[in-house]
């Protein structure tokens, strides 16, 4: 099923190719596909669309988000992954400012869809993943945005925290009910 989905993209991407450059950066830019792709994590579609154009990368969608911005937003780690193969442009990408003053590492510290965390099971874990994926963007950004502030004057690990303290206060409680389930009685 899934080699039929590339082909029929391919077959698409191919007849989309017989139009004008203009109308086919227009036909990407109205109708979001670009940044829909990122937000549903198809890197194959992203690859062959940036190999055709590569100056999509640049493109924002209306909250000023870049298609690696989308890919944090919605923790999609093989979009996201993508940025390491554009070179010192994601630098520049990785400075991008949203409407509301957020970098993307602030983008990183907000709490993720449900949809998205669900996928591990227990507080504890969910809370895990998330500091982990924080910390992988983190990487990538230059050490002058670090502690930078949103409109809402939050550093991104301030709105991290923020955004998280339930999740932290019951990823603590799952622990402790699974260390006091796990403790043996003595007799």
């Amino acid at each position: 099923m899934r080699r039929q989905a590339s082909q029929l993209v391919k077959g698409l991407w191919e007849q989309i190719m017989t139009l004008s450059d203009s109308d086919i950066i227009k036909l990407i830019q109205e109708t979001q596909v670009f940044h829909d792709a990122a937000k549903i994590g198809n890197v194959e579609f992203l690859t062959l669309l940036t190999h055709s154009y590569p100056d999509l990368i640049w493109k924002v969608d209306s909250n000023k988000y870049s298609v690696f911005h989308v890919a944090v937003i919605n923790r999609q780690e093989k979009v996201f992954s993508l940025i390491y193969h554009i070179g010192a442009v994601k630098d520049l990408i990785t400075l991008n400012i949203d409407n509301k003053g957020n970098n993307i590492l602030h983008l990183a510290g907000k709490l993720t869809p449900p949809s998205r965390l669900n996928i591990v099971s227990g507080a504890a874990l969910q809370m895990q993943r998330e500091l982990l994926w924080f910390k992988e963007v983190e990487k990538i950004v230059p050490y002058s945005v670090l502690n930078v502030k949103n409109r809402d004057d939050q550093t991104p690990r301030e709105l991290f925290s923020k955004e998280h303290k339930k999740l932290r206060k019951d990823g603590e409680e799952w622990m402790k009910e699974t260390a006091t389930s796990c403790m043996v009685p003595q007799l």
